[in-house]
């Protein structure tokens, strides 16, 4: 039994609600007390899927407006220049990426189409809008046949005879010097010296050119000061073909168009009639085409029955058709007409009345009686 000295310390304790909150040490939750249990023997991984923490650095955005602005002026110069920046996107570039045609290895059954939505040419893209723009570019575009023996000829001699004839296309109608008014000596000696009176002609139309004769029956030349090629690309396309002569010689027969390219030069081009505008400015954006039609026959004979320069031939035919070259014109050069000028007939001083030509119609021989200044349906 407990004496009246001893104290119970629980005599005047309240565990009240006071009491539990300023206990010093407080009893964890079961869960708690079982993990920290087990977290004694196995102590918890890394799970790692979290992503690292990375500061976010906010700003207030100060791009908007001048974007916003110049997302306008953009609209506003669209909207202005619609045409130019559709043929800029679509026309120009149908133009640089034709797809080329296969060569052409006899003539033609009718005329190279017009394109759908024919395009204006530039300076950058001057055959644009042209059939021209999927042809070959150079002496590619002169379809060379395989060779065979004909009459006296093997072969390897006919193999050469075309490589010469071909040659002679190259040499008056695509040589740099010769295009920018140049002298065609070296095509000139292709021809066999025996057939003087042609040589003759040729060169006296070359130096001293009138109505009577024109050097560009065979030869093309333009006068530099007057029109100038856009770049060093001419479009060409045709064929050679050869059989025999019916005298043991060689025949050649050549039927090639050539497309210029050109803008206007620094001099105005010599008119015929009085009243033709002419042209001042040299920097002129300008740009149109000529395109030139060469027929020839070359006949190299059989040299058991007649004279005859080994490694020559002589020109037995010609039928050149120059499309776009100002009428009554006779200069010794291709003279191209441009836009912005109008063409005149010299014996009437009025636009020409003659029946439209198409220069790009290869089906068709042109007629070499044809006279007068007619037009042109395309160029």
């Amino acid at each position: 039994m407990p004496t009246t000295d001893d104290h119970d310390p629980f005599e005047n304790l309240t565990l009240d609600e006071d009491f539990v909150n300023s206990a010093e040490h407080k009893e964890g939750s079961a869960r708690a007390r079982l993990l920290a249990s087990r977290w004694k023997q196995q102590p918890p991984q890394d799970t790692a899927w979290r992503a690292p923490v990375v500061p976010l650095r906010r700003s207030r955005s100060r791009w908007q407006l001048p974007l916003g602005i110049a997302v306008a002026a953009g609209l506003v110069l669209v909207s202005m220049n619609a045409g130019r920046i559709h043929s800029a996107l679509y026309g120009a570039d149908r133009a640089a990426t034709a797809t080329p045609l296969a060569p052409e290895t006899a003539r033609p059954s009718s005329a190279a189409p017009t394109p759908d939505d024919p395009d204006t040419p530039t300076l950058a893209h001057p055959f644009a809008g042209s059939p021209a723009a999927q042809w070959a570019s150079g002496s590619a575009g002169i379809y060379v046949p395989p060779a065979h023996g004909v009459g006296v000829y093997s072969s390897s001699d006919v193999a050469s005879y075309l490589r010469k004839a071909r040659q002679f296309l190259v040499l008056t109608n695509l040589d740099p010097a010769v295009l920018r008014g140049g002298n065609p000596q070296a095509a000139l000696d292709l021809i066999d010296p025996l057939q003087k009176q042609l040589l003759a002609e040729v060169k006296r139309n070359l130096a001293h050119p009138s109505a009577k004769g024109s050097a560009t029956d065979l030869v093309t030349r333009f006068n530099p000061d007057q029109a100038q090629l856009i770049g060093t690309t001419v479009k060409v396309r045709g064929e050679l073909a050869f059989k025999g002569d019916g005298d043991g010689g060689l025949d050649i027969t050549a039927d090639v168009t050539f497309v210029y390219p050109l803008r206007p030069g620094p001099h105005p081009v010599p008119s015929a009639a009085p009243s033709t505008p002419v042209r001042q400015a040299s920097d002129s954006t300008d740009v149109t085409r000529s395109i030139v039609r060469r027929i020839y026959t070359l006949n190299v004979p059989n040299p058991h029955k007649w004279q005859h320069t080994p490694g020559t031939f002589f020109i037995q035919a010609w039928n050149p058709d120059i499309g776009n070259t100002a009428c009554g014109v006779d200069n010794g050069f291709v003279n191209p007409e441009f836009p912005e000028e109008a063409p005149l007939d010299p014996r009437t001083g009025e636009s020409p009345t003659g029946p439209a030509v198409d220069p790009y119609d290869r089906s068709k021989v042109p007629d070499p009686k044809r006279a007068g200044c007619g037009t042109l349906s395309r160029t």
